[in-house]
């Protein structure tokens, strides 16, 4: 796992606004390239006050939000190819255009526009002008999906996204771990989950509750949820529908296939499933990460023991 989605480099001072220097270099607040992660995306890009972005940890509920959201501003639409036309992942690099003609893009998008983005909260371009809606899942939770996650991938796609595929849950884990992206992102955000621009949702309750949490977002963002149509944004943002038009969600505009083996992407979605892989001293050591790194308040939100 490359350390460049969600860190913040260190060096000078970041200007208030990330723009590039005199000199055309990049503020390191934005990361270092990778295969999924241009920094020029992210310190040009300029947000819009209607614009949406779903903020999170990796496994947290990401993908599933990009659907909640578009089916909300479409008012339910079954027939759109790939979840990233209509929801794009703001800093992923594109194999067939570079980073200048991605933001040509972007400025052509109807509104209100959405994008999905792993970035913490100071590598998150316009974070005090457009709205967020942030989604945050049990630790252990993430980090058991993200091993079948990665176990999913297709050789192609693993060797295009320069990530390795683990030779054990226990490598993979440790590298999990040290890595650290759930804990800086949550870490990062925490301060700001009163702002008047964020919505932050958690992964559990919106399983026990989906109809609830449509209707929380539909307030948050003022976005009419019309009755008639009600029933199948529900239907459509299931995990069954999901699942079964699992295409949807796995394939990126400029690819032909998938990125993921066939039932891989969207396999089980459920809450505690940790349990069937963790060890207790695997466990242990997620919770001893996050009381170090999180405030009692915010492990009592996350439900986590304090």
């Amino acid at each position: 796992m490359s350390d460049t989605n969600d860190s913040v480099a260190g060096g000078r001072a970041p200007d208030p606004k990330g723009a590039p220097d005199a000199e055309g270099a990049l503020d390191p607040r934005w990361g270092q390239p990778s295969p999924l992660h241009d920094p020029r995306i992210l310190a040009h890009f300029r947000g819009r006050p209607s614009d949406v972005l779903i903020t999170t940890a990796p496994k947290a509920g990401t993908t599933w939000m990009q659907q909640i959201l578009h089916q909300l501003r479409s008012g339910g639409d079954p027939h759109f190819r790939s979840i990233y036309e209509v929801v794009p992942w703001l800093e992923r690099p594109r194999r067939d255009k570079d980073w200048r003609a991605v933001l040509e893009e972007y400025e052509t998008l109807p509104e209100p526009r959405i994008f999905k983005t792993h970035c913490t909260y100071p590598q998150t371009p316009d974070s005090d002008r457009v709205r967020i809606v942030l989604s945050s899942r049990d630790p252990r939770d993430c980090c058991v999906s993200f091993y079948h996650h990665l176990q999913a991938m297709t050789p192609q796609a693993r060797r295009r996204s320069g990530i390795p595929e683990p030779r054990s849950f226990d490598e993979y884990f440790e590298r999990w771990l040290a890595f650290g992206a759930w804990f800086r992102n949550v870490q990062s955000w925490w301060p700001h989950i009163e702002d008047d621009n964020v919505l932050w949702l958690r992964y559990e309750n919106m399983k026990r509750d989906l109809a609830g949490t449509l209707e929380r977002i539909s307030s948050f963002l003022g976005w009419p949820l019309p009755a008639a149509r009600r029933e199948k944004i529900l239907e459509y943002c299931s995990f069954e529908w999901m699942k079964a038009h699992a295409d949807r969600f796995t394939r990126f505009p400029e690819d032909e296939a998938p990125s993921f083996r066939p039932g891989g992407f969207i396999r089980k979605g459920e809450v505690g499933d940790y349990r069937n892989l963790l060890t207790p001293e695997q466990e242990a050591r997620i919770l001893e990460k996050a009381r170090a790194m999180l405030p009692p308040d915010c492990l009592a939100f996350l439900g986590l023991p304090a």
